[in-house]
């Protein structure tokens, strides 16, 4: 299964509100390392998201934004943790698999791909 998503960085605010119901403290508080980058990693976000939803085939299941949690490793490399139902549909429909994701920004656009293998 695949997921892919672009979205356009400008239709982003960094409202507080707002990231809070789609990413964790963590998530946030990566957002917020690079002010230069931060509209740019929060549309990755939400792009990654989007992308894994669509990979586990869950749109309109209200399935939660923070049951995906996008992570990096300490090479940089994104990993996506999952809980709530998208580890539901995961483990039921998917065992043994994994998620595999990546992203790119750029100043207007962002993207992202997960893969289930």
């Amino acid at each position: 299964m695949i997921g892919i998503d672009l979205v356009e960085v400008d239709r982003f605010t960094l409202d507080d509100k707002f990231m809070s119901r789609i990413a964790d403290e963590e998530e946030v508080a990566y957002i917020k390392t690079s002010p230069a980058l931060s509209l740019q990693r929060l549309a990755a976000l939400w792009a990654v998201k989007e992308a894994v939803i669509k990979a586990l085939n869950l749109g309109g299941s209200g399935v939660s934004f923070r049951d995906i949690k996008l992570c990096h490793e300490k090479s940089g490399k994104p990993y996506v943790e999952l809980s709530g139902k998208a580890k539901q549909e995961m483990d039921a429909f998917h065992y043994g698999q994994t998620v595999e994701v990546s992203l790119s920004h750029t100043k207007n656009y962002a993207t992202a791909i997960a893969i289930i293998k």
